[in-house]
């Protein structure tokens, strides 16, 4: 029988994509719910339960090579985080997962409200000042997205901002950035920057704000800027004022944070630190961590000690292939073609005796596999060397 014959028995999920980021997963709210949890998938749900739970006081690396399916897996975390309890339920009875993960998960969840915050992208991250910006204005950006007030102190751009309301403030810091720093910012006065401070989002932003904070910083202008000191006392007065039960900040893509601050790790180790005493998680995503640091590197273990070990390793075992095979697969909704599947499938099923077992025993799959897989994902299994 030849795929010709065959192949009208099954359609490709059209919701399929080969690569999920942040945006594709807002433009398809529900694609969260087709994410294959595999084994290492399991384990970051099960660190960051025990994270939840106060039972491993630590943040979470997650780490992997390129393809592995990173952002989605991150992405369907947070998504898990913040589902409602029947939504949860239905995506762990959909794969078949423990209901005992479910159950201590949902008792996480119910027991106070988590924020869930992510980020995309490092690379405008330079120094302690940009790094304790993006994580306070995302903070803030997850707030408003949830309706919780914000009841911690005037954010940093806030703050800025009503600094240069006053005549004065306003007048000393006009002649500096028209004047001694004019060319850092491009003949902007005062107002430009109040205008662009409400104005500008992203690396724009902090772009400006960094050119902010080195005026600050070299005319001592203490109110101008946040320390990451100031930035773990302004997270756990949010944490404690709104009564969450946690902070969950996920920043993906978070590798070239590494290459570009390689020997100004301090402040990244001490807002990493904040969740041995309070419940405020972050969770990194980068490639390989064994390459980030030099073995050398006397801040090595102090930054991995920061983080749940083993970390938190997305790989795609050999038999991955046909598990996302199998979830990107739908059978033909076509009457006439079901009927002639039923007719068709244990014929195909005995002609394919040999080559289903060379394909499970190069692909690794176990019996125990094998016997949970749905008929159709079954004979993508079985009939896998006939087709490809």
């Amino acid at each position: 029988m030849s795929l010709d014959i065959y192949r009208h028995y099954f359609d490709i999920d059209p919701d399929y994509f080969p690569a999920v980021n942040e945006a594709v997963i807002n433009n398809n709210p529900d694609m969260w719910k087709k994410y294959y949890p595999h084994a290492t998938f399991v384990k970051l749900l099960k660190d960051t339960v025990s994270m939840l739970r106060r039972e491993q006081k630590r943040s979470i690396w997650v780490e992997g090579a390129y393809g592995t399916g990173k952002s989605h897996a991150v992405l369907t975390l947070k998504k898990l985080l913040d589902a409602d309890e029947n939504e949860t339920r239905d995506y762990f009875q959909k794969f078949q997962m423990d209901n005992d993960l479910f159950n201590k998960l949902q008792g996480t969840k119910n027991s106070g409200q988590i924020l869930t915050v992510h980020r995309y992208g490092s690379s405008s991250i330079r120094g302690d000042h940009n790094l304790v910006f993006a994580i306070q204005e995302s903070i803030e950006k997850a707030l408003k997205e949830k309706g919780i007030e914000n009841k911690g102190n005037s954010a940093l751009k806030g703050a800025i901002s009503k600094w240069l309301s006053d005549t004065v403030n306003k007048n000393y810091f006009n002649s500096l950035i028209t004047e001694e720093y004019a060319s850092l910012f491009g003949g902007d006065n005062a107002d430009d920057v109040v205008e662009k401070l409400n104005t500008l989002s992203g690396d724009a932003l902090i772009a400006l704000m960094d050119k902010i904070f080195k005026v600050a910083d070299e005319r001592q202008i203490k109110v101008l800027s946040l320390d990451t000191t100031g930035l773990a006392e302004w997270i756990k007065e949010i944490i404690k004022a709104n009564n969450l039960k946690a902070i969950v900040f996920i920043w993906d893509e978070f590798t070239e944070f590494f290459n570009n601050n390689a020997r100004s790790l301090t402040g990244f180790q001490e807002i990493a630190e904040i969740s041995e005493t309070d419940p405020f998680y972050l969770i990194i995503v980068t490639h390989k961590s064994a390459g980030l640091f030099d073995d050398a590197d006397k801040d090595k273990s102090k930054i991995l000690d920061r983080f749940i070990k083993p970390t938190c390793i997305i790989e795609l075992p050999e038999n991955m292939a046909f598990q996302l095979m199998g979830a990107a697969m739908e059978k033909n909704s076509d009457e006439a073609v079901l009927e002639d599947w039923e007719m068709t499938v244990d014929d195909l099923y005995d002609r394919t005796h040999d080559s289903r077992k060379i394909v499970k025993s190069s692909a690794n799959i176990s019996d125990e596999e094998y016997i949970t897989y749905s008929s159709l994902y079954r004979l993508v299994v079985e009939t896998y060397i006939l087709c490809f």
